[in-house]
């Protein structure tokens, strides 16, 4: 008798030449060689589901999905089968055996994100699929005043995107815990964490605190697009490869 087993994995990728997380024909995706892997050690209808629907271009760390394989597997031995049929730009990192309706995305309580910018003098090429390099410099200082303020909870409607359709109930409330910066070496990094997130907000929160700290945008901008209103700051969106999803948080320890 085949007993199923319910397991959670944690997962890094570089998402450069993924067309993002979730399935889509004719496409690679990080969901999909992953299948592609389970049905190579004889699990052809184990399919994973992440934590996080990350875009195209976007890279994690700390990607969490559940999977429910035919067999029973010792989570050592499963990591160290999916790693001989997964590609290079993606990795399983950790196993753990959880109960049969433990689920990644509604079990999480929270998610950490970081947006990287290269910030040197001269371009690091070690950074170009990492982080954006703008064509303008930036004052750490302003993007830190940027930030102040924006960490609460509220309705981020000030920054959804036109026909957007992924929030079709309209509930674009959300609690954003922190948001802050920090300079390390030639990199500055945006650190958001919050409890959800709405359609590429941290991307949208990250072009806006730009825009504010480059004079593009105006604070009181900002200011209309968190209170949740129509403004050219709420328009702003910073591209897709300087994020990373960085943790998934959850009530119980889900690895060792």
């Amino acid at each position: 008798m085949l007993l199923r087993m319910r397991f959670a994995l944690l997962i890094a990728y570089d998402g450069t030449d993924f067309a993002g997380w979730w399935r889509q024909p004719g496409t690679r995706t990080v969901a999909g060689v992953f299948d592609e892997a389970f049905t190579r050690i004889g699990e052809p209808l184990a399919q994973v589901v992440g934590a996080s629907r990350t875009d195209a271009g976007v890279h994690a760390e700390g990607q969490v999905a559940h999977v429910t394989t035919a067999r029973t597997w010792e989570p050592d031995e499963l990591r160290r089968a999916l790693a001989t049929h997964l590609p290079g730009d993606v990795a399983c990192r950790d196993i753990s055996v959880q109960f049969d309706a433990w689920d990644a995305c509604h079990a999480a309580s929270g998610k950490t994100y970081r947006y990287t910018i290269d910030h040197g003098t001269v371009a690091d090429p070690f950074l170009a699929r990492f982080a954006w390099r703008t064509p303008f410099r930036l004052d750490p200082q302003r993007l830190n005043e940027a930030a102040q303020g924006i960490a609460g909870e509220r309705d981020w409607s000030g920054f959804s995107r036109r026909g957007e359709t992924r929030h079709l109930d309209g509930d674009l409330v959300r609690h954003i815990e922190r948001v802050a910066w920090t300079v390390e070496g030639q990199r500055l990094c945006c650190e958001v964490t919050g409890g959800g997130f709405t359609y590429r907000l941290v991307r949208s929160l990250v072009g806006a605190m730009v825009a504010v700290a480059n004079g593009t945008c105006g604070r009181a901008q900002l200011d209309q697009a968190l209170a949740g209103r129509d403004s050219p700051a709420g328009h702003q969106q910073a591209p897709a490869h300087g994020l990373c999803l960085m943790r998934v948080r959850y009530p119980n320890v889900i690895f060792r």
